[in-house]
């Protein structure tokens, strides 16, 4: 899972060539999903300001960051023929059925999302508007991705960690993702729950999305496309704060990757990078840990040794935003050229 913000599985997609759309010629990318559907939160407490979020003012809804992120998220998603469509919930209604993704069409959608409606009264019944869309996900074509946008507030209804679950179990080749303005511990753990049941989910903070370009292109890349041939860049592949250790989500990855170099005559850069917590001395031998640590997961899997050269960057080259919390998470990772 990846937690675009706090959220702590998002490394756990399946393999991903998270390349960005604009750096990669569309004939190079692979879908990785055939449909996907926005779900967007539109409850009163997607009307309160997110003052944790740390971006624009204090009066900036969470709704208001949302339709800014999703705007950001659709410039950037390639033209793969993929089928998309938009739903709210609080109050649940279909605002673009699913149909052959245009992002002109889309762009529509997001202009139609609400950023000032009441906040009281109206409550958020996260649960059962999936449950309410279950038929509508159980027809569209596989794979797909279903990308949530929400605080994680639920107080009205059944659970949405138990309707995700349902809906998992009816649709295998679904993967549940969430942009998140998550500002209570309540709606995090409901979140990273979500996130935690699938590897392939990924969870990113709309905050993140709004200030950062490379977290949209990674976002983007981790949901909707591989990219065949080329370089294999493993964002998504992060590290604990202070560590070296390989996470079973990671291994999950690592795994992958070992199968499609299997017989490559390539040789390989390995690149361990940090975020910039620490001194430049430490942070430089944290890193090339890090780049040991993938390099000798790998030769365990098959890869030549020789074909493969580790190197620590420390926290020369940064991707994301070492002043927020989620943009040092990312920062923590390995890369392989």
């Amino acid at each position: 899972m990846k937690f675009f913000k706090s959220f702590a599985l998002l490394a756990a997609m399946t393999l991903m060539f998270a390349v960005s759309a604009t750096a990669a010629p569309v004939g190079n990318l692979i879908p990785k999903i055939n449909s996907f559907d926005f779900l967007v939160d539109q409850s009163g407490s997607m009307m309160m300001s997110n003052n944790s979020a740390g971006l624009l003012t204090r009066t900036t809804t969470k709704a208001a960051i949302a339709k800014e992120a999703l705007f950001r998220v659709n410039d950037e998603i390639p033209a793969l023929g993929y089928s998309g469509g938009m739903h709210t919930f609080a109050p649940l209604s279909e605002v673009l059925p699913q149909s052959t993704y245009n992002q002109a069409s889309m762009k529509k959608a997001i202009e139609s999302l609400k950023t000032d409606l009441p906040i009281y009264g109206r409550l958020t019944p996260w649960g059962d508007s999936i449950g309410s869309l279950a038929g509508d996900y159980n027809r569209m074509s596989r794979k797909a991705g279903v990308i949530m946008v929400t605080d994680g507030n639920s107080n009205l209804g059944s659970d949405p960690v138990a309707q995700v679950t349902a809906l998992y179990n009816a649709n295998p080749d679904i993967c549940v993702h969430v942009i998140s303005v998550a500002d209570k511990p309540e709606g995090k753990a409901a979140i990273q729950k979500i996130a935690s049941m699938r590897s392939c989910s990924v969870v990113v903070e709309a905050a993140e999305l709004v200030r950062s370009d490379a977290a949209v292109q990674k976002f983007v890349a981790d949901v909707f496309y591989d990219v065949a041939g080329g370089r294999i860049d493993l964002r998504s592949v992060q590290f604990g704060f202070d560590s070296a250790v390989i996470t079973d989500e990671s291994a999950a990855i690592l795994d992958e990757v070992a199968k499609m170099l299997q017989g490559s005559p390539r040789n390989l850069e390995i690149g361990g990078h940090t975020c910039s917590i620490g001194s430049d001395e430490y942070n430089m031998g944290l890193s090339q840990r890090r780049a040991n640590a993938v390099k000798n997961y790998l030769a365990k899997k098959g890869i030549p040794a020789a074909s493969m050269t580790a190197v620590g960057y420390g926290e020369s080259q940064p991707k994301f935003d070492n002043r927020t919390e989620e943009g040092r998470r990312l920062n923590r990772r390995a890369e392989i050229n």
